[in-house]
């Protein structure tokens, strides 16, 4: 990523991930905690953004709270939809959870699912 900070905010406030010790001490590393024993981490120094990326090459995180987070995706006016695109709507994948898709400020896209 070319600029961490947007990034760091993103994670925070959108899907509310807690930021956790960088006990790397760099600081161009930051973490965020995912459950216990996982962490998604964010390191910047890339020199400029790919152009696209598309929604197949994402991460997904599972939460009890889904309708929470939806309600702060729209206050916040994060576009969010199904794989097909931000329409603001949740879709039911074929194992019947809802899942959202949504992209950082780098581009990277993020599932968010009530498969917790």
């Amino acid at each position: 990523m070319k600029d961490l900070e947007p990034s760091v905010a993103f994670y925070h406030e959108v899907p509310g991930l807690p930021e956790i010790e960088n006990k790397t001490g760099r600081p161009h590393i930051r973490g965020f905690g995912l459950g216990p024993h996982r962490s998604l981490h964010l390191i910047s120094g890339a020199a400029e953004r790919p152009e696209r990326r598309p929604p197949s090459t994402h991460f997904a995180v599972a939460t009890r709270q889904f309708d929470e987070t939806l309600a702060r995706l729209v206050e916040r006016r994060v576009p969010f939809g199904g794989f097909a695109g931000p329409d603001g709507q949740a879709q039911r994948r074929a194992d019947g959870a809802r899942q959202i898709y949504l992209q950082d400020p780098d581009g990277h896209w993020l599932e968010i699912n009530d498969d917790a």
